[in-house]
């Protein structure tokens, strides 16, 4: 195969690892970039395929939704069966639903498609770790990761704007398109130049009560946490979602410790390294959600910025985390992984302070510096974050261990969508209705403006619908003063939401900055010497940690 590609001269021992990491980054890529591609298309879809409000969240929430539940399950079977086979299989699950979904017909076609490109992605991010772990040794490893979270960062960032082009002047179709010939080559080239590995330790077998478990566990999770912002944390359902999550997660536990080979060794959590990497993991993914929701409606929705505009408004945050993310894999050997992780938590934090310089009359360039701050402060977070996870298993172990750190993420990122979402829509309802403009306007005796009373309902139910989208209402122009009035108090109580998200979040990071420096150390872990005449339960409570 390698031939075939041109590659057959170019491949040796010495830099067989660097085009595994290449394989493993195109991958990576394409499922990044697809992530984000999607969310701006949504209002075309709307239209084209006649999709309803719930529709259109489940075409995102799908994805999520499978992506979450499966990693750990597509860790370990990389680990079992073969991380190269399984990583292949992945882009091809990927690729073929990307297929599928450009040529939809239904919204109901493309959500499954949407479903199933989530399990492809849920095999091709933790075992892309697997792999760079597998093929380079831990002084290496920071290095390698600080590519890979370079790579990660750039989809994350281009999505938007990649997305807002193809919808601009394509159609729809093309957000999923793109993906194929960039999941051909990267098949090809996993192919080509990427060696099989597997766990060989001896201590890994098919674990299919545990993996139905966690499985079970993280999906329930993760509905219930889609599902409030629109239904309410009180509902039945939720409530429920998250019992059930508790009690599946209780009994995997359980189950994990009186297996002989489960498919998550709890020992991993005995490790002060990996529970504090992963707590990091969470705590970043809460901010970002919560940086990626606010400020992508603050400068649409209170300053008219177009779906375009508003993408590359964030490209130099993205400049500083491509550039910086590198330099902090090099420097995780000289510094260590705690050091770094914890400096970046409190820059990343201190920027969420930054944040509040934004307002209804600020221009881009008061919010620039909180932008160009968290960049510089994430650029220093993933790679020693990922690099930490990696070194405090041993390597056998590297795919489950990076599908638990992918699956934290993605909670992390629910929770942060939820909860912060939830705080910034509260603090939003609560100032619009006790503005004076609004308080006005509802008690108001002009018959000519009872017809405002409906919108001022609306308007008031989220912050999704402040600043200017007021304007959009058919009809509206011909109330004149009153519109602004309403586009005034709107925006000001979005500011509001935004900036207690901001300070939420802010002293959340500053926490965990000092336990991640008490918690996380710079060992490699060793793998475990077996002992086949213990029983299981024995074994587990014998084990090493950090």
């Amino acid at each position: 195969m390698s031939s075939r590609l041109g590659l057959a001269q170019r491949v040796n021992d010495g830099n067989l690892k660097w085009f595994t990491l290449a394989a493993a980054c195109f991958a990576l890529f394409m499922a990044i970039l697809d992530n984000l591609v999607v969310n701006v298309a949504l209002p075309t879809i709307r239209q084209e395929l006649g999709a309803s409000t719930t529709q259109l969240q489940w075409i995102v929430s799908a994805y999520t939704l499978v992506f979450a539940s499966l990693q750990i399950t597509g860790g370990g079977l990389g680990d079992r069966l073969g991380r190269k086979r399984w990583f292949l299989i992945g882009i091809v699950l990927f690729t073929a639903t990307s297929l599928v979904a450009a040529f939809a017909q239904s919204i109901e076609v493309l959500i499954a498609a949407r479903a199933i490109q989530g399990l492809g992605a849920a095999l091709i991010m933790p075992l892309s770790l697997s792999l760079i772990s597998q093929a380079f040794p831990p002084e290496e490893r920071g290095k390698a990761l600080g590519i890979w979270s370079a790579v990660s960062v750039s989809g994350l960032a281009l999505g938007p704007v990649v997305g807002g082009l193809l919808v601009e002047y394509t159609t729809w179709s093309w957000i999923f398109l793109i993906n194929v010939p960039v999941g051909i080559v990267a098949f090809l080239l996993t192919s080509a130049v990427v060696g099989e590995s597997r766990d060989t330790s001896g201590t890994v077998a098919t674990d299919i009560p545990g993996t139905v478990l966690i499985t079970g566990a993280i999906g329930a999770l993760t509905y219930g946490l889609i599902e409030a912002g629109e239904r309410g944390w009180t509902d039945n359902l939720i409530l429920g979602s998250f019992a059930a999550a508790a009690v599946l997660l209780a009994a995997f536990v359980v189950v994990e410790a009186r297996t002989e080979r489960p498919m998550v060794p709890l020992r991993f959590f005995r490790s002060r390294t990996f529970t504090g990497a992963n707590l990091d993991a969470f705590a970043i993914s809460f901010l970002i959600a919560g940086i990626a929701f606010s400020s992508t409606l603050y400068l649409q929705n209170v300053h008219g910025y177009s779906a375009v505009r508003s993408g590359l408004s964030l490209l130099p945050m993205v400049a500083v985390m491509m550039l910086g993310s590198p330099a902090s894999g090099a420097l995780v050997n000289r510094l260590g992984s705690s050091r770094l992780i914890s400096l970046g938590m409190l820059v990343t934090g201190g920027s969420a302070f930054l944040f509040l310089r934004t307002g209804v009359s600020a221009s881009y360039w008061d919010i620039l510096p909180a932008f160009m701050v968290m960049g510089l402060g994430m650029s220093l977070i993933f790679a020693p974050m990922t690099t930490a996870v990696l070194n405090s298993v041993e390597t056998a172990k590297s795919g489950v261990a990076s599908a638990v750190n992918g699956a934290i993420r993605e909670v992390g990122t629910a929770f942060g969508i939820a909860l912060l979402g939830t705080q910034m829509n509260r603090v939003y309802q609560d100032r619009f209705d006790r503005s004076a403009e609004i308080e006005a306007l509802r008690a108001g005796t002009d018959p000519a403006l009872a017809p405002l009373q409906p919108v001022l309902d609306t308007i008031g139910s989220g912050i999704g619908l402040g600043g200017r989208v007021i304007d959009t209402f058919p009809g509206v122009a011909a109330f004149g003063p009153a519109v602004a009035q309403i586009r005034s108090a709107s925006s000001e109580a979005f500011i509001a939401g935004m900036d207690s998200a901001m300070v939420v979040s802010g002293a959340l990071l500053i926490v965990v900055a000092g336990l991640s420096y008490v918690l996380i150390n710079d060992r490699v872990a060793a793998a475990p010497i077996p002992e086949p005449a213990r029983g299981p339960i024995e074994a587990e409570a014998l084990a090493g940690a950090d």
